[in-house]
Parts: structure tokens; C-alpha cells; sequence
């Protein structure tokens, strides 16, 4: 049960490369948090919403580790602040799904509509490319649309498992920018977290 998207993928309308075009020329990566061991960094943008980034190591071969990822049903046991999620539409080359997310009150709940698309490579692994499609499903009065968001999963063989690095870019709307940053450093470092306790690797 590989994730080849022949099966119900998981877990913003900009293209990947959107996140450099956003992204300070200028600036480095900077440590901002660190969260059960996973070290997550981030990089300013334009919009004042930050790009974060995190890795860890999991143990598991490609095939199970993308079937776990396509699991919609259990974004909400692994993936913090996820309401709901949904899958909306898959084809051959990709996957397009609903995810709700909790805001602290008195904001509202977020909720966006994404695209993964799948790279594969015989140097890189599998590349899970992010895509927000903000127009793509009606607005609901009971939660405010993301404005825009891009990332991507990187998967690649390595250390008798696998290296998992998740960047992720997202433009919340109207909140404030501090709040937001953190959240979104929570949310790359706490998933990866949670992942590689899906898939612990055993000290030798």
C-alpha cells in the first residue's frame, strides 16, 4: 500500500517555488524551537509569516510510511490543531483534500483546501510538493479561508531508514503575525514528532 495515489492521500493557490519568491533573499534559517528532539527552523517572508522547516528520522520502509501519511481518517491522532480533514479528489499525479484547523479563541478556525503532488527519484526519494487551492471549495461561515500556503515533505532512504524534512509556508489571513509563527513552528515540529514515534528506530 504504497502512497502512489491510488489510495486516499492526506496532508496550500501558489506553486512551491511560490515559498522562495516569498522568502527574504537575505535571511538564513535561524533555530526558533525545539520540540521533542526536533529541531525546527524558520525563515521570514514578505507577508510577515514565517517559512519553518523541521527533520527527523523514522524507521519503516517508503511503502508504510506513505500509506500512514495518506491516511486522512487519523490527521487529527498526529497532526496538531486538526479539526477535520477530508479527501475531495485524487487522480494518478495527485491528491486534493480539506483540512479544518483550531485557532485560540477569540480567532476563528482555519480551514484551506491542498494539493500533494508526488515526485519520485532515484537520488532524492519521494517528494511530496504542498499546494494550497484557496478558491477550490465554498467558504464556510464557521471558519476564515487560509489566504495562501506551499510546502513540501521530503522523503529520502538513508541511515537503515528514512529522512523526513517538512517545510511548510502558510499566510493565515488576519492574525497576528507572532501568534501565528509560533503555531506553525508547533505544527511542523510536534508532526515530525509524532511521525517518528509512529516509526521509532532502535538505538543499536
Amino acid at each position: 500500500m504504497g502512497f502512489r495515489f491510488r489510495l486516499p492521500l492526506i496532508l496550500f493557490a501558489w506553486a512551491l517555488s511560490a515559498t522562495v519568491s516569498v522568502v527574504r533573499a537575505a535571511e538564513e534559517w535561524k533555530l526558533v524551537r525545539t520540540i521533542e528532539g526536533v529541531a525546527v527552523e524558520a525563515r521570514p517572508t514578505e507577508s510577515g509569516f514565517n517559512v519553518h522547516r523541521g527533520e527527523t528520522r523514522v524507521c519503516t520502509d517508503l511503502a508504510a510510511l506513505e500509506s500512514f501519511v495518506a491516511d486522512t481518517s487519523r490527521f487529527q491522532d498526529w497532526i496538531p490543531y486538526t479539526r477535520s480533514a477530508r479527501l475531495l479528489d485524487r487522480s494518478p499525479t495527485d491528491v486534493v483534500y480539506y483540512v479544518r484547523t483550531t485557532t485560540p479563541w477569540p480567532l476563528k478556525d482555519r480551514d484551506m483546501v491542498y494539493r500533494i503532488s508526488r515526485e519520485e527519484s532515484d537520488v532524492d526519494g519521494i517528494k511530496l510538493l504542498i499546494t494550497g487551492l484557496p478558491d477550490y471549495w465554498p467558504i464556510s461561515d464557521k471558519a476564515e479561508r487560509i489566504r495562501a500556503a506551499t510546502g513540501q515533505w521530503q522523503l529520502t532512504p538513508a541511515d537503515s531508514g528514512i529522512r523526513v524534512r517538512y517545510e511548510l509556508y502558510v499566510h493565515p489571513g488576519a492574525a497576528p503575525a507572532f501568534v501565528a509563527n509560533r503555531r506553525l513552528a508547533t505544527v511542523v515540529g510536534q508532526t515530525l514528532a509524532n511521525l517518528a514515534s509512529q516509526f521509532p528506530c532502535t538505538r543499536s
